[in-house]
């Protein structure tokens, strides 16, 4: 039986609730059976330094766990180093051929798709969700030519991990963009401080 899984990547430094509305959103517009959260071990095009990837990945644990069809797949940690998504997808299709895949990304990271490596061959490997992000304009130009990007409409949610950080850190409250039991997990393991 054909499945359609969407791949969510990133840090997820913390993960947070538009992370988690995008994926239901995507969810929902593209029939997909299941989206997987892909944190990174190191993502190639940034220069932030991450928490451990074992807090990453119990944040991500415990923020998706009320969410049936939203898995945690750490293949990227496990292989360590800089994070490349033609490697993964590669990985991926040889593992479940009969699996359509469709990457989620917003706009922010669509302009700078011509840098990826291996740019060319990815519209080949997996069907594409570009989502706007606030105060990032669409590209002008076509990022990869071969790249028929499906959109995802829906409401912008202004939510960052780094202005999370950045909370914690100031030790003000954190209201809503994340989970109890992860607020509960970062102040117990002091992350962002």
């Amino acid at each position: 039986m054909k499945r359609n899984v969407g791949l969510l990547g990133g840090s997820f430094d913390p993960v947070h609730e538009g992370h988690i509305a995008l994926a239901q959103a995507a969810l929902e517009a593209f029939g997909l059976d299941e989206v997987r959260f892909m944190p990174c071990a190191q993502q190639a095009l940034k220069a932030h330094a991450p928490a451990a990837a074992k807090d990453r990945c119990a944040m991500l644990r415990l923020a998706l766990a009320p969410y049936p069809q939203f898995t945690l797949d750490c293949r990227e940690i496990f292989r360590g180093g800089k994070t490349y998504t033609y490697d993964t997808l590669m990985a991926l299709r040889q593992a479940e051929p009969k699996t359509t895949f469709w990457f989620i990304m917003g706009m922010d990271s669509a302009r700078s798709f011509s840098k990826w490596y291996r740019a060319a061959a990815l519209p080949s490997l997996c069907e594409f969700i570009l989502f706007d992000r606030p105060g990032v304009d669409e590209p002008e130009t076509d990022p990869v030519p071969g790249l028929k990007a499906h959109r995802l409409t829906g409401p912008l949610i202004d939510i960052s991990s780094s202005d999370i950080r950045a909370t914690v850190a100031e030790n003000r409250p954190i209201r809503y963009p994340i989970c109890d039991l992860e607020v509960r997990y970062l102040r117990d393991h002091n992350l962002y401080l």
